[in-house]
């Protein structure tokens, strides 16, 4: 519950679909978007009203230094706004994507055009790529992308078909463009250190409450989906069959009924993640789990975890510690209960904040041959960033992780 303030005071700015400013002769408090709700569902969870208002985003910094706002919000992590604010975590997730009238041979020589001051441009130019042309708004950028004074445009997935959506059919027809995926971005809202000061439990109740109130921010779109499935069949499939995971399965020896297995996860809750109870030595010593701590290395770091679960949902396997030892109650094992043998089901996208890595992921059910019993389950995280650039042709200054996994330009 809020200390001092019942209202939290926000700036952000005009940026369909995530937060879009009042029509003319509205509210200038009435901001919506995904975003904004987000935002209000975390705080209308902890008690505390919101004020949000649209402003030019250099007046948002400045009213965030010198403590006249609580927060601003929804920008990428900067080293500029550290000083005399903190980030939540991300309460959005950009999709940018480079769009093209035609295939781009050699993306490091095109002239990409942004939108002056947006996150994408900031990111080109901390890593000392220079846009050709910077312009104020996205109806603008597609215009000089149609009159050919740029090549390609980098813009967020989700502003791109916002402004799509606004247009005729037949000019929606008309511009048919390729894309190609270039990286996700978390965005998040930046907190008034002076704020957080005299609301010492903010920060950390607004992070507790804000996975429950993010819908579809971190939701992978069918395209998207559609790639990262197949690549996962294939891994999946390479890794039950090069770590013998069906044989592993028939002979594990089950445990005495659920109760055992409960008993079994407390202990490695109570121990995880400072340190690791018996059971989870012996797991990560047996052959198996040795066996898939060597292929996820083969990996080229796609793959962030494997794990086998037995027809309970207990694990019998793993490449590296987990939260739990019974994944019973998910649902990335109680999707496969129903699932044929080459069915995937795939979660969220999910940021982890230690590895500031994002992952999904995917997990598909063991069957005895001919599908006559389900004896288990094994799942495979993927860093979603790298399977989207592995199918991807788009040759920018990504980080170094990502840059490696891309194929070089043409020359």
């Amino acid at each position: 519950m809020p200390v001092v303030a019942a209202t939290l005071s926000l700036y952000t700015f005009h940026a369909p679909p995530f937060q879009i400013e009042p029509v003319s002769g509205g509210s200038p408090t009435t901001v919506t978007g995904t975003t904004v709700d987000t935002i209000e569902c975390v705080t209308g969870r902890m008690g505390w009203d919101t004020r949000i208002r649209t402003v030019p985003q250099n007046r948002a910094i400045h009213g965030l230094s010198n403590h006249s706002v609580d927060g601003y919000f929804a920008v990428r992590e900067s080293s500029k706004l550290e000083p005399f604010a903190q980030a939540t975590a991300p309460v959005a997730l950009e999709k940018w994507y480079v769009y093209s009238r035609g295939p781009i041979v050699d993306f490091r020589r095109a002239r990409i055009g942004v939108v002056a001051g947006s996150n994408e441009a900031l990111w080109l130019e901390q890593n000392k790529f220079s846009p050709h042309m910077q312009v104020s708004s996205t109806p603008q950028l597609l215009a000089v992308l149609d009159r050919g004074r740029v090549d390609a445009v980098l813009l967020d997935r989700r502003v791109m078909r916002s402004y799509l959506e606004e247009l005729p059919n037949e000019e929606r027809q008309r511009l048919e463009l390729e894309s190609r995926f270039v990286r996700f971005a978390p965005l998040h809202l930046y907190l008034n250190r002076g704020f957080l000061a005299i609301n010492q439990p903010f920060l950390a109740a607004f992070n507790h409450h804000l996975p429950g109130c993010i819908k579809t921010e971190f939701q992978l779109d069918e395209q998207e989906a559609d790639i990262v499935r197949a690549l996962a069949r294939k891994l999946l499939d390479d890794a039950i069959a090069s770590n013998q995971l069906t044989r592993h399965l028939i002979n594990h020896v089950p445990y005495s009924g659920l109760d055992e297995v409960l008993a079994l996860d407390q202990a490695w809750q109570d121990h995880a993640p400072a340190r690791h109870s018996p059971l989870a030595i012996e797991l990560l010593q047996n052959p198996t789990s040795r066996s898939l701590a060597r292929w996820q290395d083969s990996q080229q770091k796609l793959v962030t975890e494997i794990f086998v679960m037995d027809a309970m949902g207990a694990i019998t396997a793993l490449s590296q510690l987990t939260s739990d030892f019974w994944q019973g109650d998910e649902r990335k094992f109680q999707a496969t209960v129903a699932m044929g043998s080459g069915d995937i089901h795939l979660s969220a996208v999910h940021f982890d904040h230690s590895s500031r890595r994002f992952q999904v992921i995917a997990s598909a059910p063991v069957w005895l041959l001919g599908g006559s019993r389900f004896v288990g389950a094994v799942a495979v995280g993927l860093d979603v960033e790298l399977a989207l650039a592995l199918t991807s042709e788009v040759f920018l200054p990504l980080t170094p992780r990502n840059t490696a996994a891309l194929p070089p330009a043409a020359e």
